[in-house]
């Protein structure tokens, strides 16, 4: 496959020392959605803003399309790549249409194909009605949708997406995610970055989950689950995990097959049902339990396996 954002080895330690982000490796290939999965803080955005040249590395390189990241805003590479930060970049005072008229002038896109390009981004992110409305008062939603239809406006062979579903709500996400997935079909390179679990489940083709700058894993998000809890999982919901429960668990499963969230556990076993009577058959035990279920796992349980961290919340 061919590579279309390669990182190697990329670490970033700002002024005050901390380090962001710690020798990081992994290509992105043309054509596929390639999700980064971690909590606010973990280093997604700071690895976006090194991709896009925003920000040098303090050791390490980039490549975007066989650019370097030293050559790449000075090449025509910057072109052929557009990038939607988490704050929404729009201006204001202008209509919809007029926002993406003046982004597509910027992008020096000839007159006779202008209007035909604004039209079918209009079309396809649903922005035909409100096309002439000011874009100061379109709903966060919309405003959204705006910023992508406008990064998209050179047709970009790869666009970068920084928490695009952040603020809206559950209609407008929805939306948001079918029209990537539609950009997706239309052979387009896409690197996300997310901490909602369900986005990077459906979207991506990989999934790279990343915690306090460092990459745990990378893989399609069915053998990530696979690889680190199976396909089915326990979760169990205490009413207070203390010494003795925690004791009583232990010797009926194993230490590294329990994952720990406050006072839920979620267990990993290839016998959940076996397991689930053994729990059952101590009283004790089984009495202190508020809930409990045997589910399909989910990247979550990955994160939680693999990292010790609950992801959702953070």
């Amino acid at each position: 496959m061919q590579v279309a954002i390669s990182i190697r080895n990329v670490t970033k330690i700002y002024e005050n020392k901390v380090k962001a982000l710690d020798n990081v490796t992994f290509d992105v290939y043309k054509g596929e959605i390639f999700s980064l999965l971690g909590p606010n803080g973990a280093g997604k955005t700071t690895l976006i803003k090194i991709i896009t040249g925003q920000l040098e590395p303090t050791s390490g390189e980039v490549y975007v399309l066989g650019v370097s990241g030293k050559e790449f805003l000075r090449s025509d590479v910057r072109l052929r790549i557009s990038y939607v930060p988490q704050e929404n970049i729009i201006w204001p005072h202008l209509t919809v249409e007029e926002n993406l008229y003046l982004m597509g002038s910027m992008y020096k896109i000839p007159k006779s194909d202008l209007k035909t390009r604004i039209r079918e981004l209009l079309e396809e992110f649903e922005l035909l009605e409100a096309r002439k409305r000011l874009a100061k008062k379109l709903s966060g939603g919309m405003k959204r949708k705006l910023s992508i239809a406008m990064a998209l406006m050179n047709d970009p062979d790869i666009l970068i997406l920084d928490e695009p579903t952040a603020g809206l709500d559950p209609r407008a996400r929805a939306s948001m995610l079918a029209s990537i997935e539609k950009l997706k079909q239309l052979g387009k390179t896409i690197l996300l970055t997310t901490h909602i679990v369900e986005e990077a489940e459906r979207l991506a083709d990989r999934v790279g989950i990343i915690n306090a700058g460092k990459i745990i894993a990378i893989d399609t998000p069915d053998n990530m689950k696979l690889n680190s809890c199976g396909r089915e999982v326990l979760e169990i919901l205490f009413e207070e995990i203390s010494d003795e429960i925690w004791d009583r668990i232990l010797s009926i499963i194993p230490e590294n097959n329990i994952a720990k969230a406050g006072d839920k556990l979620i267990i990993k076993q290839d016998n959940l049902p076996h397991i689930i009577e053994k729990i059952r058959s101590d009283e004790v035990l089984y009495s202190k339990i508020l809930a409990l279920s045997m589910r399909k796992s989910n990247l979550e349980d990955a994160f939680l396996f693999l990292t010790g961290q609950f992801l959702r919340g953070e």
